[in-house]
């Protein structure tokens, strides 16, 4: 009796591994690299920036990076959430919202996913950390995020 069930049984958990596997992301090593806290240069970089801080009237709920030569900032209001990017000029091929000497600002990552994010809060929240980074960026070295830096 048990060897007629075993067939099904089997392609039962291939499926079930499969949609485990997909449900649980990147692997633990690469989440934990993505969600690495940004270091003390970063946060000088950004004025002093702390998780909890607001901006905007948005708060700041982390600072992770630097990934691939950007660093995230994660802001939220109700249950709206998204996220603005430092990068490293020129790393990201498309242009960039807002610029800085040394450094491009971007926006998107909304959660829930397709939510808009009011046009006011994206320009208050970027122009607030592009005035944190310009006020920063010729005396603060964040490492990973140097231009000549490989990505």
């Amino acid at each position: 009796m048990i060897w007629r069930w075993g067939p099904s049984a089997l392609l039962c958990l291939l499926c079930l591994a499969g949609v485990m596997h997909r449900l649980g992301g990147p692997a633990p090593a690469e989440r934990a690299n993505r969600q690495r806290p940004a270091p003390p240069e970063a946060v000088a970089l950004l004025d002093g920036l702390q998780v909890g801080e607001k901006l905007a009237g948005w708060t700041v709920l982390g600072i992770t990076g630097p990934l691939e030569r950007v660093l995230r900032i994660d802001v939220a209001h109700d249950d709206i959430r998204f996220s603005i990017s430092v990068a490293a000029r020129g790393v990201v091929e498309y242009p960039a919202p807002r610029t800085t000497q040394m450094y491009d600002l971007y926006y998107g990552h909304p959660h829930p996913r397709d939510t808009e994010i009011p046009e006011s809060a994206t320009r208050a929240i970027m122009a607030g950390i592009e005035r944190r980074v310009r006020r920063n960026e010729a005396s603060v070295e964040v490492p990973g995020m140097s231009p000549d830096t490989a990505p």
